[in-house]
């Protein structure tokens, strides 16, 4: 398949449109250049598996020479506060396709430019929590957390309430991902606070999606379909095909804890194709993840593996070091079902290392009773308890009484 970047390039020139002219827009366009592969190939063409394994990732060339060019050329023509926005959004952009390093420069050399600007503090909050997202996509924490402070200390000093809900937004994801639900929850709901009377805002519907993740790893099911579907339907309103892609996903997942796989393939499809169209990488790595977990309770170790493969591939190339470790977790839970067990063994050590590395507690957690229930398997019966218990001190923590009952009778 052809590289499909018409969407998100067409997202790039839209953003033109925001801050030119419209009589100017087009003009400025028709100067940049725009090397781009149309795809001639579309979902409806191939059966659902093939059109997502025959997916190649976008080199990245077309949307780097439009930036260079974009930022040079605008520059001198856009005002000083619609060329900084620009900066923003582009930066915003092309960190939703994987691009994090182009990203992080964009939003650095805005840094750079309003740095002693105090009429633009506002900005530059947004700034810093734009270079944190990033970091958190590649489980930098410590540089996440750094850049939400100097955030934060921003939008305190001028009262912006909807700057705060950003903040405590960005920290809730921070801390969910590494496991700490409790804490996680506490800044969603400390977020939605700040932005009473603004129910309609993207950034509510955001932190509802947030919550229903928190609610589906509680085992809150009911509460968490309510969350999604509420904020399934803003971001339709909004039109936002980003959120609509994760908030697909998202569902899906709920739908695999619950054990109902088949509505879990189809969410999982429906956020694939939407990225796929778009370049969501990010989007199209969890998701493969999702059906591959699926494939391997279906028996389907060809697919599962394939899924895993393409995952693999898409994660190496945007440095997602928590969906690298999830598809070693998939991979170690597909050759334990071939009795590949040496193999499977390693794959799951490889998934402990990584998640403890990025101090990912909860994927930790989960890896470790995958690599129990193989060494309980095996008769190595000490061993395995070795990793229940590790599990069992996470949940404890945790206060989910369901997990820790079942892996107590896991182990005993």
């Amino acid at each position: 398949m052809k590289e499909n970047n018409n969407n998100i390039m067409n997202e790039l020139k839209n953003l033109i449109g925001v801050y030119f002219p419209s009589n100017e827009a087009e003009d400025f366009l028709t100067s940049l250049v725009n090397e781009v592969n149309e795809s001639l190939v579309s979902s409806s063409e191939l059966e659902q598996e093939a059109f997502d394994l025959d997916y190649e990732l976008p080199s990245g060339v077309g949307y780097r020479m439009f930036i260079d060019r974009c930022v040079t050329k605008s520059e001198g023509l856009l005002t000083e506060e619609n060329f900084f926005n620009l900066l923003l959004e582009l930066s915003r952009t092309v960190q939703a396709v994987g691009e994090n390093d182009l990203s992080l420069e964009l939003a650095q050399d805005l840094l750079n430019r309003i740095e002693v600007k105090k009429e633009y503090d506002l900005l530059k909050g947004d700034a810093y929590l734009m270079i944190s997202k990033i970091y958190w996509s590649q489980t930098y924490w410590e540089d996440c957390s750094y850049y939400i402070d100097e955030a934060m200390k921003i939008f305190s000093a001028n009262s912006n309430e909807c700057g705060l809900a950003k903040c405590e937004n960005m920290l809730g994801t921070l801390y969910g991902e590494q496991g700490n639900i409790t804490l996680a929850e506490t800044h969603f709901e400390k977020a939605l606070t700040h932005l009473t009377g603004n129910d309609e805002s993207l950034l509510h519907s955001m932190i509802l999606t947030n919550l229903g993740i928190i609610n589906t790893i509680q085992g809150e099911y009911e509460t968490s379909i309510w969350n999604y579907k509420n904020a399934l339907q803003k971001f339709d309103n909004q039109k936002d095909s980003r959120y609509i892609a994760r908030t697909y996903h998202n569902i899906g997942m709920l739908y695999s804890r619950m054990g109902k796989y088949d509505a879990a393939l189809d969410e999982f499809n429906k956020c694939i194709t939407l990225s796929l169209d778009n370049n969501y990488l990010s989007n199209c790595a969890v998701a493969y993840i999702g059906k591959a977990f699926i494939y391997t309770k279906l028996k389907n170790s060809a697919l599962a593996d394939a899924y895993t493969d393409k995952a693999l591939e898409i994660s190496c190339r945007i440095n997602d070091t928590l969906t690298i470790a999830d598809v070693y977790k998939i991979k170690g839970i597909i050759q334990a079902s071939m009795e590949n067990f040496e193999l499977s063994e390693e794959m799951f050590e490889n998934s402990i290392r990584l998640n403890r590395d990025i101090e990912s507690k909860l994927n930790e957690a989960e890896s470790c009773i995958e690599m129990g229930n193989l060494l309980k398997e095996r008769q190595r019966e000490e061993e395995s308890q070795h990793y229940f218990q590790s599990a069992v001190n996470y949940f404890k923590e945790l206060k989910d009484k369901n997990m820790i009952a079942g892996l107590v009778e896991q182990y005993s």
